[in-house]
């Protein structure tokens, strides 16, 4: 009988020195799965930050294209007025003369 409370006792032994290996082993893989998935998030946001400088410096040289573009158009048809007022001073003048003398 005690043979048998031995084997029975030795059993539990084993068995909890299982239970205890089987919990060290789980407790390392859900470590090394959180820091996997750390890694993983971190490498994600950093590509997401990069992707986003990226699409923010494309969007500012976009802008000042742009806005190059708006300021050449809105010299060249101030340049455009500027001449054709210039073009009609003298006759302006030659008009306003000619009202004095008449």
């Amino acid at each position: 009988m005690k043979e048998i409370i031995d084997r029975i006792l030795n059993e539990e032994e084993s068995a909890r020195t299982k239970i205890e290996g089987s919990h060290s082993q789980a407790q390392a893989l859900i470590l090394k799965t959180k820091e996997e998935a750390e890694s993983l998030i971190k490498e994600a946001v950093d590509s997401a930050n990069g992707l986003a400088r990226g699409k923010t410096e494309e969007s500012e040289k976009a802008f000042l294209a742009e806005k190059e573009n708006i300021i050449k158009e809105t010299k060249a048809a101030v340049e455009s007025v500027r001449e054709a007022r210039n073009k009609d001073i003298p006759k302006i003048v030659n008009e306003i003369f000619l009202k004095i003398i008449s």
